[in-house]
């Protein structure tokens, strides 16, 4: 595993909270860095309730699938 790994997961997520799509779009700084601060919260919360980084990574991953899924969602609503 590379050095920054654990840190992919967790950008990718600020980004997708804060507004830009994977799905290839625009985003901006401001909302990434409102992702990045609510990302944050959350993972203090984890860290707080003694979550383990296993189980952290899997609520990222979550949280960045439900999201790709409401913005494809939100853009097949649009398009048709």
């Amino acid at each position: 595993m590379q050095l920054a790994g654990a840190f992919l997961l967790p950008s990718v997520a600020a980004a997708v909270i804060g507004g830009t799509s994977i799905f290839g779009g625009v985003g901006g700084y401001g909302g990434t860095i409102l992702g990045a601060l609510i990302l944050s919260v959350l993972n203090s919360l984890l860290t707080f309730l003694n979550v383990g980084q296993a189980i952290q990574q899997v609520v990222y991953g979550v949280i960045v699938l439900a999201l790709a899924w409401g913005y494809a969602s939100l853009t097949q609503r649009n398009a048709t």
